[in-house]
């Protein structure tokens, strides 16, 4: 049985190894862009996040062992063109590679836009690599239509 709660501090090593998963995947895809998962571990304060008052961090367990986590936060779009609003932002969202296309993905973002309402979020907002067909495949199954298309190219 799929059960999603509030990450807690105690989380904190098997979020990592979590977290390792889909560094080596990213890196694999775009090896120039990912930092290591050693320095990502330098940079990203997990006890921060999951104490942050902004911060929306669940995670899900199945038979009482993390198998997936999701984090972002709310922040108040402020722009000279559009309609201020109350957005919730999908920093990451990881499930373990065994419990994949199991439903643990979608649980996480309903689970997440529940917490989001709740706290008066009006939008839901993410970032998706154009290689991540996965994650691309779970986020139409959420309703999450692309609306912004993000160019990169590399100045030498």
């Amino acid at each position: 049985m799929l059960n999603i709660r509030q990450a807690r501090i105690e989380d904190i090593c098997v979020l990592k190894k979590l977290q390792f998963q889909l560094t080596e995947y990213h890196k694999a895809n775009l090896p120039d862009d990912f930092l290591s998962p050693e320095e990502i571990e330098q940079k990203i304060d997990l006890h921060k996040i999951i104490e942050s008052e902004s911060s929306i961090f669940l995670v899900a367990e199945s038979n009482g062992h993390l198998v997936g986590f999701v984090f972002g936060e709310l922040w108040v779009r402020k722009s000279w063109t559009l309609k201020q609003r109350k957005i919730a932002s999908i920093e990451q969202i990881v499930v373990d590679s065994c419990f994949r296309s199991q439903g643990v993905g979608l649980a996480l973002i309903e689970a997440f836009e529940e917490r989001a309402i709740s706290n008066g979020g009006e939008e839901l907002f993410l970032e998706v690599y154009s290689f991540n067909e996965s994650a691309l495949g779970l986020y139409r199954k959420a309703g999450i239509a692309p609306k912004i298309l993000i160019g990169q190219k590399a100045l030498s």
